[in-house]
């Protein structure tokens, strides 16, 4: 251990004189203290707190991590082309020890800046909110809905698939499906048709979700239930909708009256010890006079959020993940700047970069079945004809590029799901409760088992590379 820690200084020592890293590090404090004050919500404290949040902690994350990965890169590949790695390496010291020293150094950095980050950003939202001139209820309010950790519970979709079997085959038998035409494809595009209908409500019209009892109903002290909904609607531009929302548990059932506002994600607060047992029904009363239909995404536009901790712990838990995710991202440094030279483990890095800030379209193109891919990104490779006339059904070989670009996609996805799928900071800002087992199960991902991996490659290139050579190629 003491050669560890001995390395570990020697290395953070050399990370806080790096020029790059001071940059970086100057510009994650700027935006911890100076970004808050340029953001612009809705005017309420709710839109205030998601900004905030997302924004603020979102950039100071990709600077701290954009700092981990350069540091990580020049931790070895720096001092290979300085000639100072090969006063270590001819010291009794083992390779893996020194993988480790170099890696404990990025974590005792990343803890540091991460912990000064996560405060800065606190003490600023609460500065804001103090001095925001917001109602007390509606600061109230911002308390239990944005301020909290909330579980988010969804309604089971009704079936449809004897229908969509029904009509598949309808405008099969009538000839109204293209040859070519992908049968998953025209299945999901019949699905989501289907889901849409049911989804809507037109003026007049109630639509009633069913939810199973959540953990908190019945409590004498109960937190208050929270209704969430987003909708749009068939009339572009249209005002407000006004609509009623009713809880019903039992034969208790509370009514409010609100103004749906097409495209806004809304809450509405009830009595958490309405839920006095069994399942709990949420109907929705399209009331509007404007003659608009309001559309519900099926799976997010109306669910319920019961509260399950509190915002501190949430909090604390954001950050751990983050801190996982450092952890991570300081492996890979470290090993890049182990296995290629400090331009071409700088420009790996930037790719990384560039990949994750892509993540939400990688994660939707993989996990699309391969056949309605192929389907819908061929086309797009054929050739047509001028003045209208139809396009040419795509080629073997554009079909072929589309297949490898589905491919690579799914490649990337599958290497990289830790990374792409993290949602951390969106869950936080919207006060969506963070389970205790994602952070342990980050941690023995992010922050042990991927780590070893690249430990065990970096240790073995270590042992086998000639770093006594006049240079280092990439």
């Amino acid at each position: 251990m003491r050669q560890i820690a001995a390395i570990a200084l020697l290395a953070l020592r050399n990370v806080f004189r790096s020029r790059v890293v001071l940059v970086l590090s100057a510009l994650l404090f700027a935006a911890a203290f100076l970004l808050p004050l340029g953001i612009r919500s809705d005017g309420t404290p709710e839109g205030l707190i998601r900004l905030h949040l997302a924004y603020t902690l979102g950039i100071a994350s990709f600077l701290l991590a954009l700092a981990t990965l350069w540091a990580g890169c020049a931790a070895v590949s720096q001092e290979a082309d300085d000639k100072t790695l090969q006063l270590l390496l001819v010291k009794p010291v083992p390779r893996l020890r020194i993988w480790l020293g170099k890696w404990l150094a990025l974590l005792l950095m990343d803890a540091l800046l991460l912990a000064l980050v996560g405060a800065a950003a606190l003490f600023t939202l609460r500065r804001q909110l103090q001095h925001g001139g917001f109602e007390p209820a509606a600061l109230a309010a911002a308390e239990q809905t944005v301020l909290s950790a909330r579980e988010t519970l969804r309604a089971p979709l009704p079936d449809v698939e004897a229908d969509i079997r029904a009509e598949y085959a309808r405008l099969r038998a009538a000839g109204a499906i293209p040859a070519a035409a992908a049968e998953s494809a025209v299945r999901d595009s019949l699905r989501r048709a289907e889901l849409a209908r049911r989804y809507s409500v037109a003026p007049g019209a109630e639509r009633i979700w069913t939810f199973a009892r959540p953990p908190a109903a019945g409590r004498r002290r109960a937190p208050p239930l929270a209704v969430q909904f987003k909708a749009d609607s068939s009339v572009p531009g249209a005002a407000d909708v006004t609509a009623t929302v009713a809880l019903r548990s039992g034969d208790r059932e509370e009514t409010r009256e609100v103004r749906a506002m097409p495209g806004t994600l809304q809450t509405v607060l009830f009595d958490g010890s309405a839920a006095a047992s069994g399942p709990i029904s949420v109907a929705f009363r399209n009331r509007g006079a404007h003659g608009a239909t309001l559309f519900f995404d099926p799976a997010d536009g109306l669910v319920l959020r019961p509260a399950a901790g509190t915002f501190a712990g949430n909090y604390l838990r954001a950050l751990g993940q983050l801190y996982m995710r450092l952890a991570l991202f300081a492996a890979i440094g470290v090993t890049l700047g182990i296995l290629f030279s400090m331009p071409v483990a700088t420009f790996l890095t930037l790719v990384l970069i560039l990949i994750l800030q892509l993540s939400g379209f990688i994660v939707a193109a993989a996990q699309v079945d391969r056949a309605a891919f192929v389907a819908n990104v061929a086309p797009f490779g054929a050739t047509g004809h001028a003045h209208g006339e139809a396009v040419a059904a795509p080629s073997a070989a554009a079909r072929a590029a589309a297949t490898a670009l589905f491919y690579a996609y799914r490649g990337t996805y599958l290497t990289l799901r830790p990374l792409l799928e993290d949602r951390t900071l969106d869950a936080l800002s919207a006060g969506t409760y963070l389970p205790p087992r994602a952070l342990r199960r980050n941690f023995l991902q992010q922050g042990l088992l991927l780590p070893a991996c690249l430990a065990l490659l970096s240790t073995a290139v270590l042992r086998r590379r000639e770093w006594a050579l006049p240079a280092i190629n990439g």
